[in-house]
């Protein structure tokens, strides 16, 4: 991916009302169970393969994790009311130097993923030659769902595969997900549409800057 997506995609991820960052675990909109920005941790066990601590900043034990775990599980009540709403009933957290690096992770596999599987390849083979705003926009997306037809994604991944970043920005919504990330998105490949026409350069992330098509 191109170095200014690498350092703006976990900052745009982690704001309020796109993923949001919470050191504490909490239920995601799907009643999982989820740390950091979006991280699902669906099960006590990969929950205590995280290196959690108590607030008041000892190590936390397998057993801590775990009691935690079912006890955040249970609360589907706060579902609604978003992370935040978790903080309170929470004892343990992740540091903030642990999500980082758990993001940064997350975001290099899904773009192997989306360069090397056999289905994924077939859509974004070209994505090293994506400008940047397109490659922050399918990497935001694949954060949350991994564009690709075994899970309801078609004419997305073949608009990118054409390079016809217009017709992906018309196709880029997450089900469920806010209004602000899906509106970014939209916005990151109507630039990428325009970095394109106007022949700019395609290393150079505009988002939030809107660009348009220049008059030729």
């Amino acid at each position: 991916m191109h170095a200014a997506v690498k350092i703006a995609l976990p900052r745009f991820l982690a704001q309020a009302g796109v993923e949001g960052k919470y050191n504490h675990m909490y239920l995601d909109i799907k009643g999982l169970v989820t740390v950091g920005v979006g991280y699902l941790i669906d099960s006590v066990a990969s929950a205590q393969q995280l290196e959690f601590r108590t607030k008041g900043g000892g190590i936390a034990s397998s057993g801590q994790v775990a009691e935690e775990w079912n006890k955040v599980k249970s609360r589907t009540d706060l579902i609604k009311k978003g992370g935040a709403a978790f903080a309170a009933m929470t004892t343990l957290e992740l540091s903030n130097n642990g999500i980082e690096s758990m993001m940064a992770r997350k975001i290099e596999a899904d773009e192997k993923y989306l360069k090397t599987n056999p289905v994924a390849r077939k859509y974004y083979g070209s994505f090293n030659a994506y400008p940047a705003d397109a490659q922050m926009a399918i990497l935001g997306i694949a954060y949350g769902i991994m564009p690709i037809p075994p899970f309801g994604w078609n004419k997305f991944p073949e608009a990118c595969h054409d390079g016809d970043f217009l017709t992906a920005s018309q196709e880029c919504s997450i089900k469920n997900a806010p209004p602000k990330r899906n509106s970014s998105h939209k916005l990151m490949l109507e630039n990428a549409d325009a970095v394109i026409y106007n022949q700019m350069d395609i290393d150079q992330l505009w988002h939030p800057t809107v660009l348009l098509r220049q008059v030729k």
